[in-house]
């Protein structure tokens, strides 16, 4: 470990040497800062080691192909973090702008775009319509940072380097919202500007207070950057992934377990980008040239071993929260009416009880499961009800209840 850890700080170094000469060829750090990540920080890398235990679980059993024709809905939040321009000039974007990108964002991932090459990943993202208090809200907030030192010349700092820039944490903390209900974007002034600069950077899932996408306010576009970046979010490699640097043939035996552990993607180094592939023979090789996830020219396509991995990555910790978050108001909450309805324990592993209080009306309860499958359903003719969940998966989970005037959900917790 040792040896391994000095090695990958000679190439961190070698990469931020040369940053200044070749940055412009490179789209986003997000796999340099997960792999410094995994080797600096202890619990980051068990928990990445559970996560990909998940994943290939997950993929290896009918779990993966009972979850495939379901169309999974994460709700977004976009932090502008501006320099006090009016909206909709220099970086305080337009809300139009923000919406054509993540319309752009939805038609990659969704396949609109494809032209019937490619997968539909069956993931689609909404710009969130409440807040984390319940209230409306447009899915945007918007901060002036040109008081923060630094912020205007060179934007936000990487990882394993502030290049004279404010801190990840320092620009995030103007404004995030729980990951557990949303995924948070971060539009910003620049990326590291003072090694070059990047258009975006992106977490591996970690469930973080700042796990997020981090994108340049010029390139929060319909165009694929925020695609690319958002893969990464989801534990999708580049293409690329294990070629030292564009130095080698990265490994691909097995696939699931090497480069970028998806097997229907043709191993390459990052600048292969020709009509051949010089790395492998093996495979369909546009399947990695024309990816998103590569840094190639014209990109079309995610395959189906990558929504296969993006979408085993949504259904375990931490993105298994997104799915029965309420940001996007998907079962039609009433905020007003929350203290009517009571759960408790909560977290609960056994039972759990529900009373309905101020004389509502009765009605009926059902269960949804984090996928939003309804895996329970009982009227309800008294105001207390006991339901055992022993049963039920760790997870979270949407209890809702209905009558003739209303719906009102929550969340239950099975630990």
């Amino acid at each position: 470990m040792k040896k391994l850890k000095t090695i990958f700080n000679i190439l961190i170094f070698t990469y931020i040497f040369n940053i200044q000469t070749y940055a412009q060829n490179i789209e986003c750090p997000s796999d340099l800062i997960h792999k410094q990540l995994l080797l600096s920080n202890s619990q980051y890398f068990s928990k990445n080691q559970l996560l990909e235990s998940e994943i290939k679980r997950i993929i290896n059993t009918s779990e993966n192909k009972a979850n495939n024709n379901i169309i999974y809905t994460i709700p977004v939040v976009v932090h502008v973090i501006h320099l006090g321009e009016p909206i909709g000039t220099g970086t305080n974007i337009s809300n139009e702008q923000i919406i054509d990108a993540i319309a752009g964002l939805n038609n990659r991932w969704r396949n609109v775009n494809g032209n019937g090459i490619g997968v539909d990943v069956e993931i689609q993202f909404c710009l969130a319509n409440r807040n984390p208090n319940g209230n409306p809200t447009t899915g945007i907030n918007r901060v002036n940072a040109s008081n923060i030192p630094n912020y205007a010349a060179n934007g936000i700092s990487l990882f394993y380097s502030n290049c004279n820039a404010p801190s990840e944490e320092t620009i995030k903390d103007l404004s995030k919202w729980p990951v557990s209900d949303y995924y948070n974007i971060w539009v910003v002034n620049k990326i590291c500007q003072n090694f070059g600069g990047f258009v975006g950077q992106a977490s591996y899932p970690n469930g973080s207070p700042y796990d997020g996408t981090v994108i340049n306010s010029w390139i929060m576009t319909s165009e694929m950057v925020l695609a690319h970046e958002v893969g990464h979010g989801f534990n999708l490699y580049h293409t690329f992934e294990g070629d030292g640097g564009n130095l080698f043939c990265p490994l691909n035996s097995p696939c699931n377990s090497n480069g970028d552990f998806v097997c229907d993607t043709p191993p390459h180094k990052q600048g292969d980008c020709d009509f051949s592939n010089p790395c492998s023979s093996v495979g369909v090789w546009s399947n990695s040239l024309n990816n998103y996830m590569s840094y190639c020219g014209q990109r079309d396509r995610f395959t189906q071993g990558q929504k296969d991995r993006i979408r085993a990555t949504a259904i375990v910790y931490p993105r298994l929260s997104l799915l029965s978050s309420l940001g996007c108001s998907g079962l039609g909450i009433n905020d007003n009416e929350l203290d009517n309805f009571i759960i408790y324990p909560n977290p609960s592993k056994n039972i759990v009880i529900i009373e309905l209080t101020n004389n509502i009306d009765i009605g009926k309860l059902q269960i949804f499961n984090p996928i939003g499958k309804k895996i329970f359903e009982t009227d309800i003719t008294n105001s207390t009800i006991e339901i055992n969940i022993s049963q039920f998966s760790k997870g979270i989970y949407i209890l809702r209840f209905s009558d003739n005037e209303r719906i009102i959900s929550k969340k239950l917790i099975v630990d």
